[in-house]
């Protein structure tokens, strides 16, 4: 049983190194960071679309098999454009996330009208709550890579935080030498 807890104490020690060591890279370099994870989304949408492929044509049924061909041709072509033009990719991510939110805001909006009609409380906060949203949403949308900045930064933020929270928590555990 001691040497698990020696395994688990060393694990919990690299383990919130490591994810301060990546905290901080990613903190310091948001847009390279922001770009490299969705390269390499690219290239595993590319190997799972060659492996989809190279199982298309193993396969006995004849259903399977044309599944695995559309899936195999999709992800293959996703993944080429993406590792061709991670930017574009990071960009599109960000202005359909900043549609999204304004036409959530505009739903509050409509739902914060309502209330106003129907003379029920709450239609002031709901109001206003929709009108950020609304604007946040535009900022979203209209300046994508600096959203992806901030999303990368506060990304950094976290596995730092929790880089710190695994490592107390190692140095907290009991060495295999204390019994």
């Amino acid at each position: 049983m001691n040497s698990v807890m020696h395994r688990s104490k060393a694990s919990a020690l690299i383990g919130g190194i490591a994810s301060i060591i990546l905290g901080v890279i990613i903190f310091m370099n948001p847009t390279s960071s922001a770009l490299t994870i969705t390269t390499m989304v690219g290239w595993v949408l590319l190997i799972l679309g060659v492996a989809s492929l190279a199982t298309a044509f193993r396969r006995v049924s004849l259903i399977f098999s044309q599944i695995d061909l559309y899936i195999g041709i999709l992800c293959s072509l996703i993944g080429i454009g993406i590792v061709s033009w991670p930017q574009f990719f990071v960009a599109w991510i960000f202005i359909l996330l900043g549609i999204y939110i304004m036409v959530s805001g505009f739903n509050s909006l409509f739902a914060a009208n309502a209330l106003r009609m129907t003379g029920l409380p709450g239609s002031t906060a709901t109001f206003v709550g929709s009108i950020v949203g609304i604007v946040l949403g535009a900022m979203v949308m209209f300046s994508p890579f600096t959203m992806a900045n901030f999303t990368m930064s506060l990304c950094g933020i976290a596995l730092i935080y929790m880089g710190v929270v695994t490592l107390l928590e190692g140095l907290r555990m009991k060495d295999e030498t204390e019994g």
